[in-house]
């Protein structure tokens, strides 16, 4: 296995999430070094997370969750957007096309996203949206979204399935308490599971396990090749 660990310094990079707290928990290290390091982060929620709970109506958790999702970038200083897609998104041109937007908006050297190959059907849906819009952001077409932008890389991390094949670790024990805080910031989620400790049980696997300092996130990075 090709295990790397590069700086994070002066990269833009841009995640995107099925659901608020995917991107703190999945990267929130990485994304606190890039912006300490001088570079620039996005966030973009793309499902609504509405649902009817036992406590909460469906508006009022959409609500809730979206005021926590804007909480967290403003934490992290970076900034985000919402794209509102339905439940169990398809693959499309109505989906893929305002990632294409975000995409050349932004300008991304790296687009992040849970990985593919993950337990919640929602975030699989998202990953493969997610790829194909970083390939049509390249391409010479849909100039009404803005002009073209090849993404660098793809990278993507883990959410609520430990990663099989990574190949890029960073070592975030440095801001390993400023991610838990921030995590913290989704007190809707953290109150019905205890994420803090499920993130940090794990990052601390990776670190100590791969050698990556006291903790570390791990990531299944790939060039983007436009054919």
């Amino acid at each position: 296995m090709n295990i790397i660990n590069t700086q994070s310094t002066q990269k833009r990079i841009l995640f995107f999430s099925a659901h608020p707290d995917d991107e703190i928990a999945g990267a929130g290290g990485f994304i606190i070094k890039t912006l300490q390091q001088g570079g620039a982060a996005k966030l973009v929620l793309c499902i609504d997370p509405s649902e009817p709970r036992p406590d909460l109506n469906a508006n009022d958790e959409r609500n809730a969750r979206l005021k926590e999702f804007s909480t967290v970038a403003d934490a992290l200083g970076a900034s985000h957007s919402f794209l509102d897609f339905p439940h169990y998104p398809i693959l499309s041109y109505d989906t893929i096309l305002p990632c294409v937007k975000e995409i050349r908006e932004f300008k991304p050297d790296i687009v992040l996203i849970l990985q593919e190959d993950e337990y919640h059907t929602e975030h699989q849906l998202t990953a493969r949206i997610v790829k194909r819009a970083v390939w049509h952001a390249g391409r010479s077409a849909f100039p009404e979204y803005g002009q073209a932008h090849k993404v660098k890389e793809i990278w993507e991390s883990e959410g609520d399935r430990p990663m099989s094949n990574p190949n890029h670790f960073e070592d975030i024990t440095n801001v390993i308490e400023k991610k838990k805080e921030i995590l913290l910031s989704y007190g809707s989620q953290q109150s019905r599971k205890d994420l803090v400790s499920a993130v940090e049980g794990l990052n601390a696997f990776r670190g100590i396990m791969y050698k990556r300092g006291k903790f570390a996130e791990s990531f299944k990075t790939s060039n983007f090749f436009y054919g």
